[in-house]
């Protein structure tokens, strides 16, 4: 593929500066650009050969080689996960640095439509077995390969990641593993109950939140068609320093009552017990607040962590806390099997709704403001993909404090769809991964991991080998 670097003829309609010309073949993810620094390439662990026009005055490194000029030719050797750099220097003495890091051979196919520039300097996601940080033009700057199936991966903002391994369908703990994928620890949950995985947070005090699944026995169950002793699976929370102390916990049951599972005990009810009758799916936490999303209640709540009490409930069957919904078309059931609800920095909350069960509706993400002392939440935003008719499950909904937006849309069919938006709520981009789908999409936020960082992490991967 022909790189051409930065050439570009002045306005007044002077001639263009003849600049280097620079072939690689197999051929770089995307298409060369000068303000882009990372791309990939499928090597199949064997050289790539590099084509290099550089006129006079330019000269090119590539690969550690001393500077040239003119035209030449080389075999640069490569091989999974390792990476090269070239070097573009001007007759100023201004350098370029570029990098290109060769696929392993079964990295899972992507590609990403740019409609429109943003997005977030790097974002995870999860591609079978491989946890991969893709940067804004969809070019995967690093990856991880465990030792299962990939959930929910995403960076700490300590220099760590962490992730479930699934073997099968389930998965019984999170891994958290520095960039270079030394490991660190395991985070299990405390008093023997088997964890959760939909969600794990790291506070700012270094502890960990994350769920998990408390069974509670000869629970009557006939109000709602089921029998008069079962056994419930029910969600507790947890917060956990970073040695498994268990320092703070919250019961589901019985704050919610059988009745809030409402529309979902159909299907609870056919899969026979134990019944799942929350399914918690994410937590968030801003002081004594804790925001907690419940697929199986088409609802989220915020809850006070000191007394435990409900303040507040968005969407699902109404009970006293529940807030009323303004200005929101879907009125006041907006919420189907929902995921990932968060605390914006200014106190309103985000979620993705994915809409599920519910007829004629299309996911979305959302934006309320919380209004307490009016017992209201009012929309403020939603967005949507016109290519995202369902999600059955999973999803992800990221708002930045620019307004841009990065939506996963979780299970929407073999294929993976994440879309960013611009603050008017047009579409930007698309990273779509045809046969992965990934439980969320993990952006960074901070300004932590740095690409850099990234690159030094794999170049220690690979050296391992």
């Amino acid at each position: 593929m022909a790189l051409l670097l930065g050439a570009c003829g002045g306005e007044d309609g002077s001639a263009r500066v003849k600049e280097p010309v620079v072939s690689v073949s197999p051929s770089l993810k995307p298409a060369f650009r000068w303000n882009q620094s990372d791309y990939a390439v499928r090597c199949k662990s064997g050289p790539v050969e590099v084509t290099v026009d550089a006129p006079s005055g330019w000269r090119v490194a590539v690969g550690g080689r001393k500077p040239r000029t003119g035209s030449f030719d080389l075999k640069q050797p490569l091989r999974a996960d390792r990476s090269f750099e070239f070097k573009v220097t001007n007759s100023a003495g201004t350098t370029k640095k570029f990098h290109v890091r060769c696929l392993p051979d079964d990295f899972p196919a992507y590609r990403i439509e740019r409609y429109r520039p943003g997005g977030p300097a790097l974002t995870m996601v999860e591609l079978g077995r491989y946890a991969a940080a893709f940067d804004r033009s969809g070019v995967p700057v690093w990856w991880f390969y465990a030792s299962g199936d990939v959930n929910n991966a995403q960076f700490m903002g300590d220099g760590t990641f962490s992730y479930a391994p699934v073997n099968g369908f389930y998965s019984r703990d999170f891994m958290i593993h520095r960039l270079d994928g030394t490991h660190v620890r395991t985070v299990e949950a405390a008093g023997g109950l088997v964890p959760d995985v939909h969600d794990l947070i790291r506070l700012p005090n270094g502890n960990y939140m994350l769920g998990a699944h408390r069974n509670v026995k000869n629970v009557d169950t006939s109000s709602v068609g089921g029998p008069k002793s079962a056994t419930l699976d029910t969600a507790q929370v947890q917060e956990l320093t970073p040695s498994g102390k268990l320092v703070w916990k919250w019961n589901a049951w019985p704050r919610i009552g059988l009745a809030q599972t409402g529309r979902w005990w159909k299907t609870l009810l056919k899969n026979g017990p134990p019944f799942d009758v929350n399914h918690w799916n994410s937590v968030d936490r801003r002081g004594n607040r804790v925001l907690l999303s419940f697929r199986h209640l088409d609802a989220v709540m915020v809850i006070n962590r000191r007394t435990g009490r409900i303040i507040w409930k968005l969407g699902g069957k109404h009970i006293p806390q529940s807030l009323s919904v303004r200005k929101d078309p879907r009125g006041n059931y907006p919420l189907g099997g929902q995921h990932d609800a968060r605390f914006a920095p200014d106190g309103s909350i985000t979620v993705l709704d994915n809409a599920t069960g519910l007829k004629n509706h299309k996911p979305r993400a959302l934006h309320y403001r919380i209004n307490r002392s009016r017992g209201a939440a009012t929309m403020l935003q939603q967005v949507t993909d016109p290519q995202v008719d369902v999600s059955v499950g999973f999803a992800s909904a990221n708002l930045f404090p620019n307004g841009n937006w990065l939506v996963g849309w979780g299970a929407i069919g073999q294929k993976g769809i994440i879309s960013g938006f611009t603050p008017e709520g047009k579409l930007a981009y698309r990273l779509i991964t045809p046969k992965n789908v990934s439980y969320r999409a993990n952006p960074v936020k901070g300004g932590s991991p740095t690409i850099g960082q990234l690159r030094r992490a794999m170049d220690r991967m690979a050296a391992r080998g």
